[in-house]
């Protein structure tokens, strides 16, 4: 290229840093569609940029004002050391003379009584501790010192202007936020790293085949976080508020140019030095984990930040400066020295631009040189090798499974899965939390509080690991497919370990919770066998979002009824806990199972097809999808009737609107669910028997009706059984209802909800349960739910999954015997190869119930 000339300097650093941000837009939108698992393409260009520049000014602004309660609390914290009591301003107020009394202050009228209950609900609040036990140290105070006892807050922590004579808390804490903040900074990188399965092509490769100075790429790599990451642009304002605080207005609108912005660079610069190290100089096992580890840390301390907004930043920040309070050594002159403070009080703006510039190109000027060093030894291939030898390698073992045991050295091999697998889902559950937390601040209030955000912290940590954990493997899950094993047992390997990191995470918070509450500990022994079956339900319905990866190396979008089915129960079971409706805590539960048998039987006929998605077939109807719809629809179109018959005939007239609407959508549903399977291929008959003409009957002449409705002269033992089964558990029922009623905590509750019962609704109840229910809910739970559970998992497990997710549609205290009656009728169902049978038992317990209640 002797006769093309060079680019310009700043012309090749204006085209790198424009590229880099055009990068930055495909990035984000990369990592938006991993965090959410979609394929949306939605991208408002400049307007997210601007949004993302926002969100960080208000992310810097939060953190200036930590550094400056982080003061506020050292200050604090080291008056109370003097045995004073720090109490607000408008506490004086009320009692602005009890000095004249200091040995005998009682406050006897209710204004002093209100303001010593409203002073120490504000000091439990904000700062922590017992609300009765606060007030009896206001009382025994006022009572032996009078006002000389307490200080107002803001004469105990005037903030930065007194920060030289604030004492070691305040200035080590100070120190800690703004290096907290700085380290923030310098991870921020290009924004939060999630695919780090591709390669990463640096800007330097322009070197090798564009005539360009080397001198502008490399200046263009060291800026390009600033130009690709928004959250490098209100960086800024975090110096300007600080020294603001300090200086005034103009000192801060100044400080935000000259301070800000170097300080800005040098972190970007440092930044991108331990990334061209990590990139250069690492093994390939290990730089996808400190890259994903730098990126998360920036990530989890922005949320952090924003978390620091809005909760009990005045508790931590309190309790850590009274433990550093605690701490032999000094006090640090960091946070000090940035703000240009004298240790005799004096602040000079000069002292502060100078330290920061001083310590702005130190940090600036050692990223260059560890850069140019790795980019020097990378290029000349000095590169790191993935083993040592003479050290001969460890087996790892992960107890006798095998599938366990490869999930555990994929843990081992490749550092990164740590952070796409624990870390990032770990920091996403963090902030639903955040966005729950008004349920956060009620946790230390009760047991149920305290176990329901555990409950909620494992579920969204589930939610997010399976899909994550998924994507990182990339194209090395499907190495599994040359296994021995089946893939399918591979990904139920999977599960089980997801739910047991889930649960090691739960665990903690629920032992902490038998130790606040000792009393409620047999609650939370429940609530821990609950979470264990919840979880592993949930982990099985994450894994079934698998996707295979493209030969481009992108995962297949995950469709949006797999995402909603997946979500369906998901919260129900922690809901339950915090309000102590424990019906609806085991609804969750079955729910959650019967939701992963589903899907799972729809995964397990599309296994074979993932790399042939055209040639997919479907599951054989009816499927557990279809059971759960029907139903589903049944119980929403029984509500719209009887709200529709409701509004004309009033209240008087509920049971007559249940009893229509019930009987209108029972057998609306039963036709319309029999004529879409028809359209698939399932006979009539081949719900109500157990076996289709396929399976080797022959049609003898006789009607369907006959056949498989009354079954005949062979099948009057089934159906003689039925009527006993029937009649038996009904009396069992009433038995098990009577013994209810005498119970002391129930008997008041049932007696109230009988005497409420309106005229005729017992008549109208008798109609439904007897003449509509049996033939509707035997159609829907057994002969679609129990067969297809059947198929999927057979044995006790379907019975028993069947007759408790017929049960919970159920009042709560007729689960029992509603329970035993589903699984006589999957027993029955089975065994006398029939619906009919099934419906006759239903129909006598119904009317064993009903009419002997």
């Amino acid at each position: 290229m002797s006769g093309a000339a060079a680019i310009g300097f700043w012309n090749t650093l204006w085209l790198l840093l424009h590229s880099s941000r055009r990068r930055a837009f495909a990035r984000q939108q990369r990592q938006r569609e991993l965090l959410s698992n979609r394929g949306g393409k939605t991208d408002w260009g400049p307007l997210t940029a601007f949004l993302s520049f926002l969100f960080m000014l208000v992310i810097h602004g939060v953190a200036a004002f930590v550094v400056v309660g982080a003061v506020k609390a050292g200050q604090r914290v080291a008056v109370e050391r003097q045995g004073r009591i720090v109490v607000s301003a408008s506490f004086f107020e009320v009692d602005s003379n009890f000095d004249g009394a200091p040995t005998g202050y009682a406050p006897a009228d209710d204004i002093r009584r209100r303001n010593l209950r409203d002073e120490a609900e504000h000091i439990a609040k904000d700062y922590g501790g017992d609300k009765a036990g606060i007030e009896h140290r206001l009382r025994t105070a006022i009572a032996k010192s009078g006002r000389a006892a307490f200080v107002s807050g803001d004469d105990a922590a005037p903030g930065l202007a007194a920060l030289p004579a604030s004492g070691k808390g305040a200035g080590v804490l100070g120190s800690l936020i703004l290096l907290w903040w700085l380290a923030m900074l310098i991870c921020q990188g290009e924004g939060l790293e999630l695919d780090l399965q591709r390669r990463r092509h640096p800007m330097w490769e322009w070197l090798l085949s564009h005539p360009v100075t080397p001198g502008a790429v490399f200046f263009a790599e060291m800026l390009s976080p600033i130009s690709a990451n928004p959250a490098y642009w209100g960086a800024p304002l975090f110096a300007g508020i600080l020294y603001g605080l300090v200086h005034g207005p103009l000192g801060g609108i100044a400080a935000a140019i000259l301070v800000g912005i170097p300080l800005t660079i040098a972190a970007a610069c440092v930044g991108k030095a331990l990334e061209i190290g990590a990139v250069l100089r690492l093994a390939p096992r290990n730089r996808g984990g400190v890259i994903g580890m730098l990126g998360w840390f920036g990530y989890a301390s922005t949320l952090g930040m924003a978390v620091g907004l809005t909760t009990v930043a005045g508790r931590i920040l309190g309790a850590l400066a009274g433990w550093i309070a605690a701490l032999p050594g000094g006090s640090w002159p960091l946070l000090r020295l940035f703000l240009g403070m004298a240790p005799d009080g004096n602040a000079s703006f000069a002292a502060g631009l100078l330290f920061c510039w001083a310590a702005s190109g130190a940090l600036a000027a050692a990223a260059v040189l560890f850069s140019a060093r790795s980019v020097r030894n990378g290029l000349a291939g000095a590169f790191p090798s993935d083993t040592r030898p003479g050290r001969p390698r460890r087996e790892a073992r992960f107890g006798r499974n095998a599938l366990l045991r490869k999930e555990f050295l994929w843990f081992a091999r490749d550092r990164s899965a740590i952070v796409q697998a624990i870390l990032i889902p770990l920091s996403v559950a963090g902030y639903e939390l955040f966005n729950l937390r008004a349920l956060v601040a009620h946790a230390s209030d009760s047991w149920n509080y305290l176990v329901g955000t555990a409950i909620f912290f494992g579920t969204f940590f589930l939610w997010v690991l399976g899909p994550k954990s998924l994507a990182s493997e990339g194209s090395a899950l499907w190495l599994a497919l040359t296994w021995p094993r089946g893939l399918e047992s591979i990904l139920k390997a999977k599960a089980r370990l997801w739910s047991l990191i889930a649960s090691g995470l739960v665990a903690p918070i629920l032992l902490a919770a038998c130790w606040y509450f000792p009393g409620d500990a047999w609650k939370v022994a429940l609530v821990a066998v609950g979470w264990f079956l919840f979880s592993r339900s949930m982990a099985e319905k994450s894994v079934t979002l698998v996707t295979v990866v493209s030969e481009s190396g992108e995962p297949t979008t995950i469709s949006s009824g797999r995402r909603w089915a997946a979500q369906l129960g998901m919260l129900t079971f922690a809901i339950g806990v915090c309000t102590e409706q424990w019906n609806l805590a085991i609804v969750g539960i079955i729910y959650s199972w019967i939701t992963a048998a589903a899907m799972w039987e729809d995964f397990r006929a599309r296994l074979p097809f993932l790399y042939d998605p055209w040639s997919e077939r479907l599951p054989d109807p009816p499927t557990l999808v279809h059971a759960m719809v029907s139903i589903t629809i049944l119980i929403e179109c029984v509500s719209l009737v009887t709200a529709t018959v409701f509004a004309f005939v009033g209240p008087l007239g509920l049971p007559v609107a249940q009893g229509f609407g019930y009987g209108i959508c029972a057998v609306a549903v039963s036709v319309g669910v029999t004529h879409f399977l028809v359209g698939r291929g399932v006979s009539p008959a081949g719900i109500w028997s157990w076996r289709d003409q396929a399976d080797g009957e022959e049609e003898d002449g006789t009607s369907w009706t006959r056949r498989y409705l009354f079954c005949g002269r062979r099948d009057t033992a089934w159906l003689l059984a039925g009527v006993v089964g029937g009649a038996l558990l009904g009396l069992l029922a009433q038995a098990y209802l009577a013994g209810l009623s005498h119970l002391p905590w129930l008997a008041g509750p049932l007696h109230a909800a009988d005497r409420a019962v309106p005229p005729g609704a017992r008549t109208a109840y008798a109609i439904i349960a007897i003449a509509f229910a049996p033939f509707a809910e035997e159609f829907l739970f057994r002969g679609l739910l129990y067969r297809a559970l059947d198929r999927q998992w057979g044995g006790w497990q379907a019975v028993v999954a069947a007759a408790a997710f017929f049960a919970i549609y159920h009042p709560v205290a007729a689960w029992l015997p509603v329970g035993l009656l589903g699984a006589a009728n999957c027993l029955l169902f089975k065994r006398s190869k029939r619906l009919a049978p099934a419906v006759l038992l239903h129909m006598v317990y119904n009317a064993t119930v009903t009419l002997l209640t």
